[in-house]
């Protein structure tokens, strides 16, 4: 179900609008990426790339996954679908850039031990199933003093306090969690949130780990809606409703971002 929830629609390809000139498309794409995630530049530090062994693990609408080939990493891409990896190739085609992009699984990386000097991997492996898996598989590829840099789903995060409004309390569902409610709604099926202590266990066989959180556009409401959340009439009023969030972001406690930005030297 994860494939296939990501194959109709990559991550952020919403934002591009039409595809009749695909250099305008990947733009806009890009222009939305980085003005909702300001951030995104200073936590994957892509100039660190040049001349190193990377692999981006779950491509999107490769935004990063080009920056990474703009800054001279001898690069690598896998991502579960290939829709992305149809659009990594275009976009490598349109600025001539080289790189290795294939399917893949993150449970099941097919690159030998110790190979690459920086896994990235932004919002992925919290979709799949064992998660665990996926983090010792990062680690098993990267080379001793290599870098993880992953960015997982906080389990503090306004985002969900939103979705437990609308899928639990105002469905008559009070009782659910938020990670029941976030599993069972939150774009592909059997999605999991992470608080620090248990992101720390995750990446618990690296040496060093450096973990923040991020209040992100999700928080203050301040995304494209997903066509799956488009016809959720609830949630499409309480984006209207709390338009004036956006303004409020800057001051808005980290404490209650959903995301988790990790950094892990092996």
């Amino acid at each position: 179900m994860v494939k296939e929830h990501w194959e109709k629609e990559p991550c952020e390809s919403r934002a591009g609008g039409s595809l009749d000139n695909e250099t305008l498309y990947f733009k806009k794409i890009d222009n939305y990426r980085y003005e909702k995630a300001p951030y995104i530049n200073g936590f994957a530090k892509f100039e660190e790339g040049n001349g190193k062994r990377v692999l981006e693990v779950g491509l999107g609408s490769c935004s990063d996954f080009i920056k990474w080939a703009r800054n001279g990493a001898n690069l690598w891409g896998i991502d579960l679908t290939q829709a992305s990896i149809n659009m990594a190739k275009k976009r490598l085609n349109l600025e001539k850039l080289h790189a290795t992009v294939k399917i893949g699984d993150v449970e099941v990386l097919d690159f030998e031990d110790n190979f690459f000097d920086i896994v990235y991997s932004y919002g992925v492996v919290h979709h799949t199933p064992d998660t665990s898996r996926a983090i010792r598989e990062l680690y098993r590829v990267l080379k001793p003093g290599g870098i993880a840099r992953v960015m997982i789903y906080h389990k503090g995060g306004l985002s969900w306090i939103y979705e437990w409004i609308l899928f639990g309390l105002l469905k008559g569902h009070p009782w659910k969690s938020r990670r029941e409610i976030v599993f069972y709604n939150n774009e592909s099926f059997g999605t999991k949130i992470y608080t620090k202590v248990e992101a720390k266990e995750l990446f618990k066989e690296f040496r060093k780990i450096n973990l923040f959180t991020v209040v992100s556009a999700s928080d203050v409401m301040d995304i494209q809606l997903s066509e799956k959340y488009q016809k959720v009439w609830l949630f499409s009023n309480l984006q209207r409703c709390m338009s004036f969030l956006k303004y409020l972001r800057p001051f808005i406690s980290s404490s209650f971002g959903s995301y988790m930005l990790i950094e892990a030297e092996k």
